[in-house]
């Protein structure tokens, strides 16, 4: 079949039709035909405030923060099951779990777990601790890493002077999200810790790590690039 004989009669179709084939155009692959689904469309004029540009821009950039936020508290929650499901298995093969403050690798200190661990006995360290403690480790890192994206996302709303989770509330998974930063608040890696067990961590011959790559600061300054870009695509200055 002749696809330019097709393709000159896409501008029959309607748009909602069109708008179809080109999702399933890109879905498979098919760049060249839905180029020519969309060449084939007519223009349309839209009028719109001002500030809509930014509306539409934080809109989106709200979505995909909490799509990313609960995928985080996700990791942080199934990381803690396993560590529950590691504990037991490890009681079952006769090894016994640490008294509270007598683990090698983390303690609890004001509230939040901190690394206890030198990060030149990274080696030895690291093949002492049972499953559950490399679980449990897994964890604290996880909650690291959800709230301090939770923490990113605040400071870049307060600079923008809008409520940080009001658009969420009545989304799915919003009081999931809300309980996984609530136990992160009590089991999570400070700065220092989420540094030592980086660094437990990494590869012979990798650079030492000296603070955390994930920050409130590089976060929020990560979603302000993503939001102004989001803008200037929807129009706005």
């Amino acid at each position: 079949m002749n696809m330019n004989a097709v393709a000159r009669h896409y501008g029959r179709l309607t748009p909602e039709e069109r708008f179809g084939l080109i999702v399933a155009a890109g879905a498979r692959g098919d760049e060249a035909e839905r180029k020519r689904l969309l060449a084939a469309g007519q223009r349309i004029t839209l009028s719109m405030s001002d500030h809509v540009p930014f509306s539409h821009a934080f809109d989106e950039l709200s979505l995909y923060v909490f799509i990313e936020l609960l995928e985080e508290a996700a990791n942080y929650l199934e990381a803690l099951h396993l560590t529950d499901y590691a504990a037991a298995t490890d009681e079952e093969d006769g090894e016994e779990a640490p008294e509270d403050g007598e683990g090698e690798d983390a303690e609890v200190r004001d509230g939040e777990a901190v690394s206890g661990v030198d990060t030149s006995e990274a080696v030895s360290m690291v093949e002492a601790l049972s499953k559950a403690d490399r679980w449990f480790d897994l964890a604290l890192a996880e909650g690291y890493m959800l709230k301090t994206k939770v923490e990113g996302w605040s400071l870049y709303c307060e600079r923008l002077g809008v409520p940080a989770f009001a658009c969420w509330q009545d989304l799915p998974g919003y009081d999931r999200l809300q309980l996984a930063l609530k136990m992160a608040e009590q089991a999570a890696f400070v700065p220092e810790g989420m540094v030592r067990w980086l660094n437990r961590r990494r590869h012979e011959g990798d650079p030492e790590v000296t603070a955390p790559l994930l920050t409130a600061e590089t976060t929020a300054a990560s979603l302000e690039r993503l939001f102004r870009d989001s803008v200037t695509l929807w129009g706005g200055e």
